[in-house]
């Protein structure tokens, strides 16, 4: 199993829940249900979106990517969370255009949605399985959306069940909280795109140079370098050192200076560049 086939057997698992709840939705006249499918119609595109990426991304360096096409899995996290920002808006004008018109119930579409809570809740708990082992971002952003989505769908079934009780003002009061839901995921994936895209640091690196300072036959820390990547944090080093250091001693300070950020810093990867020192 790999990551591309976990996410054609979830996009495939999200087209049944989709067309299901949308079905109830048309029957039952909920806009909250119908929300719920368009939500789950998003997950469906990043499904799409996820496998092309990781096809890219996957591609090795070539002569126009030197450092290989992992931010493509970024630019797909932020191209679904704008789609996911303009089905919020969506849902939301949809839910005041509704507001006021009856809601049926219906024992048949109750059950439907029932089961399609519990195919999201297995699909969540073995897409989350499946991320950790294969140690994929993008895979983990996708089981949050599956996660969000049983959110929505609980949320859905009791406005649901208020408004055919003849409470029809709850029934886009809950659309509308399932949109703001969809606005919360967008957020929070464009909060874990954009600092990799434009090389965010969390890492102090006047206290980063510092701590490499007290290595020995190290005299100055040049330049520090460091990024967030999808695989963690990278750092670019140059330090100065004494011109008369051997090969083999050169080698042996670049592996100190790895193994301190790595302890220190968790710092997974890390690029040693060596100045002559002419003090």
């Amino acid at each position: 199993m790999n990551v591309r086939t976990v996410l054609i057997v979830e996009g495939s698992v999200n087209l049944v829940v989709m067309l299901s709840k949308l079905s109830i939705g048309l029957m039952t006249n909920s806009t909250a249900i119908v929300a719920d499918a368009i939500h789950s119609l998003a997950d469906i595109t990043n499904n799409i979106i996820a496998w092309f990426t990781i096809k890219v991304s996957e591609s090795p360096a070539d002569e126009d990517h030197h450092y290989g096409h992992q931010k493509f899995e970024q630019i797909a996290v932020l191209v679904l969370a704008s789609l996911l920002t303009i089905v919020a808006f969506e849902v939301i004008t949809e839910a005041f255009s509704r507001f006021g018109q009856p809601v049926e119930q219906s024992i048949i579409g109750l059950g439907v949605m029932v089961g399609v809570l519990i195919v999201n809740i297995c699909s969540t708990v073995w897409q989350r399985r499946w991320a950790k082992r294969l140690h994929s971002q993008i895979l983990q952003a996708d089981a949050s959306h599956t996660l969000s989505d049983v959110l929505t769908t609980i949320v859905v079934i009791f406005g649901w069940q208020f408004a055919a009780q003849g409470y029809y003002w709850l029934d886009p009061i809950f659309a509308i909280i399932v949109s703001c839901m969809i606005f919360y995921m967008a957020f929070t994936l464009f909060c874990s795109a954009v600092p990799i895209l434009v090389d965010y640091s969390d890492v102090d690196r006047h206290k980063l140079a510092e701590a490499l300072g007290h290595l020995s036959k190290v005299n100055k820390i040049a330049r520090v370098r460091v990024r967030q990547t999808s695989n963690g944090r990278e750092a670019d080093i140059i330090a100065k050192v004494n011109p008369d250091l051997t090969v083999t001693e050169l080698q042996v300070i670049t592996n100190e200076i790895q193994a301190l950020l790595l302890d220190k810093f968790t710092i997974q990867e890390v690029m040693v560049n060596f100045e002559a020192d002419s003090v």
